[in-house]
Parts: C-alpha cells; structure tokens; sequence
C-alpha cells in the first residue's frame, strides 16, 4: 500500500509540476503578448500624435496657400487697373479719338428707343442744371471700387480741408458698406457708378450685359440713397474691352442720359506696388500741368497707402491754391476714346 501510495502521490507530484510549468509557460507567454500589445500601444499613440501634428500642419498650410491666393487675386486685379492706367496714358499722348466726339458724327438709333421693348426701363440719368461759375484752379479726385472701411476716413480727411470729391462706386463685396452711399451724398459728394461686379470679362461681354450690370449698381444706389446718379465710369477706363462694344455702351448710356469720365492724372495706387510717397509725387508733380485735373484714386479694400497720402495731397494742393470740387455733367468730360 505504501508503495501504492508513493507512486500515486510522484504522479500526482508530476502532474502538479506539469501543470504548474504550462501555466508558467501561458504566463511567460501572456506576458510577452502583454509587453508587444503594450509596445504597439506606444507606438500608435505616437503615430497618432505625430498624424495629428502633421493634420494641424497641413490645415496651417492649407490656410497660408489660401491666403497667400487671396493676396495675389488682389495683386492681380490691381495689376490690371494699374496696366489699364499705362494703356490709357499712351492713347492720351497719341491724341487717339473716337469718331463719337467728332461733331459731323451721325448718331446710331438706339434699339431701345422705344420704352416697350427696352430691357432696363429704369436705368436713365435726370437732367442736370449747369451753373455758370468761374473758378482760377479747380482739381476733381475720384475714388474707385469703393465703398469700403477706408471710406469714412477719407471722407473725414476731405471735411477737413472742406473738399468735395467723386465716388465711383462697386457693389461687389460691399454690402456691408452700404451705409456710407448715404454718408458720401450726406456730405455734399457726388456719387457714380463704377458697375457692379467690376467683372472685366462679363461687364465686356457686350453691351446688353453692360447694362445689366449697371442696372443692379444703380439700383443699388438709387434704393439705399435715394439718389440717382448719372456719371459712370467704365472699370478699367473706356479703352478696356472691344473697340465695338466699347462705342455701342457709350452711345447707349449717353442716351440714356449719363455721362462717363476716365482721368487725366493718376495717382498709380491701382498697383499694389505704390507707395504713399509715390501716389504724393504723381499727383502733386502731375497735375500742375492738366487743366481741369481728374485724378484717379481708389478708396477700395487694402488701399491703406492712398489713405497715407491723402492728407498730404490736400495740404499740397490746397496751399497751391486749388479747390476740390466734385464732377457733374456740366464739367467738360475726360474721354480716352
């Protein structure tokens, strides 16, 4: 029996060793999974940081590059105001005029003549009283593209020096601005169209989609105003698109009762490249020799460089003896083509 028993309690012994060594084996087994699993734990949150980083990165580029596309739609579009400048400056020393101002020129009829076929019912200019003044130095600025949050301020600079001026302005963009149209008349300015999308290509397009883009500006202005402009000026100048479409606007909107005006002096602010001191020197050296001056300004977005040179610009002039008027239809207009 004893002999019996030993060998049952060695198997049992045997038994417990062999079991006790499988689960010491599953445990040193576990235990490495558990280390690995732990491991690769590690490294996911470090590669998560790390795709995070990158992410954040990636949006920060992302909204440097619009940006940065941002900053050069502006430059662009300032670019083509300031290469129409240059355009308009070599047909102004080459005297190139259009058949319009030629008085022997016949006249074309309108095709909306008559008031039941005519698209834009509404777009017409009222008459406009001439009076009879005389005046030694006069000089006419004009601002473009605006309103914007500039035009305040240059409306407080123009107060100063008892200044009135022209606003040619764009609706594109500035409804949130719409508060100073009222302030410009308010405060004895003329107000004129500059169109509403200042979309070469489309505005160009032909002279039916002129007219619809000048329909919404007037609109525009005639109902946050009350007031009803009738001097436009093309953007661009009136060299900018075709020679063909170009004459059937002006022909149309003259006898639609408005009258355009390009300008005799620029300021060169439609490049973002001008500085304040170059926008004083073009002015202020230029328009010493025009008579009746008309200078190209713009109160637009960005356009903190002309606000610079304003002050210094009212200074000159007004101790030049000039005095700032306004354009209306009586003054004799400045025509590139």
């Amino acid at each position: 029996m004893k002999k019996i028993s030993f060998i049952f309690t060695l198997f049992c012994a045997l038994f417990f060793l062999c079991g006790c060594g499988m689960l010491g084996f599953q445990y040193l087994t576990l235990e490495g999974q558990y280390q690995e699993l732990e491991a690769e734990t590690v490294q996911l949150e470090k590669d998560n940081s790390s795709l995070n980083e990158q992410l954040q990165d990636g949006a920060i580029q992302l909204k440097n590059s619009i940006a940065q596309l941002e900053e050069k739609e502006d430059y662009i579009e300032g670019q083509k105001e300031y290469i129409s400048e240059l355009s308009n400056k070599v047909d102004s020393v080459l005297k190139m005029q259009s058949s319009l101002d030629s008085d022997d020129e016949v006249e074309e009829q309108s095709p909306y003549e008559d008031e039941d076929s005519d698209p834009f019912p509404n777009l017409y200019a009222k008459e406009f009283d001439a009076a009879d003044e005389e005046v030694q130095k006069i000089v006419y600025l004009t601002f473009d593209d605006g309103p914007s949050s500039l035009t305040p301020k240059v409306l407080d600079l123009l107060d100063q020096y008892h200044a009135k001026a022209t606003f040619f302005v764009v609706c594109k963009n500035n409804e949130e601005h719409v508060a100073y149209l009222s302030e410009i008349v308010k405060r004895g300015h003329t107000l004129a169209l500059h169109s509403y999308s200042h979309n070469y290509s489309q505005i160009y397009a032909s002279r039916d989609a002129f007219l619809e883009d000048y329909e919404k500006v007037f609109d525009w202005v005639v109902d946050n105003t009350g007031y009803t402009p009738s001097l436009f000026r093309f953007p661009g100048g009136s060299n900018n698109g075709s020679s063909y479409v170009a004459t059937e606007i002006i022909q149309e909107m003259k006898r639609r009762g408005f009258e355009y005006f390009d300008w005799n002096v620029s300021s060169g602010d439609g490049s973002n490249l001008t500085t304040t001191d170059n926008i004083i020197d073009n002015i202020c050296n230029n328009i010493k020799n025009i008579e009746n001056p008309v200078v190209l300004m713009h109160d637009g977005s960005g356009k903190n460089a002309t606000l610079a040179a304003l002050p210094t610009v009212l200074k000159n002039l007004s101790e030049a003896g000039y005095e700032f008027r306004s354009l209306d239809k009586t003054v004799p207009p400045v025509h590139y083509r």
